[in-house]
């Protein structure tokens, strides 16, 4: 075995969720070359992540991916397209979670009933990528990160103070806590001590955020310019002290660099605190639960978790 196809071609966050996987197939089977079928938008993830060797993006034929002559693949997500594409490149040995329709186009599958939410998305990523191993006898040898590597970094902020990021939009994937809601998180933390406040976003919340700011005008703070480059985005993150964010992909770019980071999410099974936990080390991350008070947003006591926030994070 010398090379192998794995595929997560949805969200930015459930991408990062595989990096561990990758590198235990990487720690077990050092010589082999790892490339990964993502979203067009995040083709350049090779460029950050220590174990993907190459990338193709989800939009390649099923002739062009059989030129590839891959023997082996593992579909960390699954769908009935790729599923069929995988099989038409004649891809002898293909690994899958038996979770959905697409799990007939598989040939190598095992039951994880994720929606139960029993365990990180992570940790199941992990138990397929052992399942892998241990069905083509090699021994799992489990290492922790790096998993993202970084170069030529400029500094955003020349400042002394403590540098946090909050990212207040999730762009419709999940429910987060309300504008009002963050400006008041801010203010409190400020009250504890005084931070250098970033406001991270995309382009489409650009000008929200620019109206955030000068509601905290009183506050050092600053909106991030947007970026496409996902080593742009991954490069500012990685300058921050701390991530405040609902459960959304840079919230998991933060995580993936083991920067300590702040989560609130939905109180849906499927979509708990547990199940969408970030791979940084469990001490440099904090996640909050909404109360179910209120259809639209998270809802949260603030001014306990900003000195909860301070006392075990920031202090």
């Amino acid at each position: 075995m010398n090379k192998i196809l794995v595929i997560r071609n949805d969200r930015l966050g459930d991408l990062m969720l595989i990096l561990p996987a990758l590198k235990i197939i990487k720690s077990s089977i050092p010589d082999i070359q790892i490339d990964c079928l993502v979203n067009e938008s995040y083709k350049d993830i090779s460029l950050l992540s220590n174990d993907i060797d190459n990338v193709l993006a989800d939009t390649i034929s099923a002739n062009n991916l059989l030129n590839h002559e891959y023997n082996y693949s593992i579909s960390f997500f699954s769908t009935f397209n790729i599923g069929y594409k995988l099989w038409k490149a004649n891809i002898k040995n293909r690994y899958a979670p038996a979770t959905k329709l697409a799990q007939v186009l598989y040939n190598k599958t095992i039951k994880q009933n994720r929606s139960t939410s029993l365990k990180p998305e992570y940790e199941y990523n992990n138990d397929l990528a052992c399942y892998f191993l241990n069905d083509n006898g090699y021994q799992i040898i489990k290492t922790n990160g790096p998993f993202i590597k970084l170069e030529n970094q400029k500094e955003i902020n020349k400042s002394k103070k403590k540098i946090i990021f909050i990212h207040p939009f999730t762009g419709g994937s999940s429910k987060t806590l309300s504008e009002d809601d963050f400006i008041k998180l801010c203010i409190e933390l400020n009250k504890i001590c005084s931070y250098k406040f970033i406001l991270h976003c995309d382009m489409h919340d650009y000008d929200k955020c620019q109206i955030m700011k000068n509601r905290l005008s009183k506050l050092d703070i600053d909106v991030i310019k947007p970026t496409k480059q996902l080593t742009q985005m991954f490069s500012n993150i990685n300058q921050c002290d701390l991530f405040i964010a609902g459960s959304t992909g840079p919230l998991h770019v933060a995580g993936s660099l083991n920067k300590k980071t702040v989560a609130f999410y939905p109180s849906k099974k499927s979509s708990t605190s547990l199940r969408w936990t970030t791979i940084n080390d469990e001490f440099n991350r904090l996640a909050y639960e909404d109360s179910g008070t209120d259809d639209k947003y998270i809802k949260i006591d603030i001014f306990r978790i900003a000195n909860e926030i301070y006392n075990k994070l920031l202090k």
